[in-house]
């Protein structure tokens, strides 16, 4: 059975995404960190037996398995979210200082989603693993056009390109814009992320 794959990396409009899903009838998956052992232990049965279940997927660990998940499912269809990097990497920083210091099994989680040395990681590295990730997406998908979509939220991008892509129609009610970061001007840890410049994110 074929599936329908959100691929864009975390803080890029995923869960705008997973609303649209839901909303146009698939029996959607979103988020779910407790398949992350498989991934760091090599046992990719969990994650395979969940996505047997379900028709739609978005955000983690969903989005670094499309390899996999494209081999397992043949016929499935790819969408990859993206935006400006300038723009991802401050909210990316923004859901950080929201979230608060970090545990110690949440760093490994993201070290293991990553391939990045949490907490001690740079800015830099956080844009290059994001833009590399797009990057390898579509090199991946370069020779099978009809299998991936890219859409901007931010750009202009909604319900028509994501239909005519899923050969749905249009729904009636407004694009789901979700999840919109919250910014504190006068919060000491968003002040801090907001002068990240090579420091390590904590």
């Amino acid at each position: 059975m074929s599936k329908i794959i959100g691929i864009g990396w975390a803080k890029t409009g995923t869960t705008t995404l997973g609303h649209c899903f839901t909303i146009l009838g698939y029996d959607h998956q979103s988020q779910d960190l407790s398949l992350v052992e498989g991934i760091r232990k090599g046992d990719l049965s969990a994650i395979m037996a969940r996505a047997e279940q379900k028709e739609s997927f978005e955000d983690w660990p969903w989005i670094i398995l499309y390899r996999e998940l494209d081999r397992a499912f043949p016929g499935s269809r790819f969408v990859l979210t993206v935006r400006d990097a300038d723009k991802w990497i401050g909210s990316y920083t923004n859901m950080l200082a929201n979230k608060g210091i970090a545990s110690d099994e949440t760093n490994r989680i993201r070290e293991t989603l990553y391939g990045l040395p949490f907490p001690d990681v740079t800015k830099a590295q956080l844009v290059e693993r994001y833009q590399r990730h797009n990057d390898d997406v579509k090199r991946y998908f370069r020779d099978r056009p009809d299998d991936l979509l890219v859409v901007d939220w931010e750009d202009g991008c909604g319900w028509k390109e994501l239909c005519d892509f899923l050969g749905r129609e249009i729904p009636r009610q407004p694009f789901p814009h979700a999840n919109r970061g919250r910014y504190s001007a006068q919060s000491p840890m968003r002040r801090l992320f907001a002068k990240l410049t090579g420091q390590p994110v904590q």
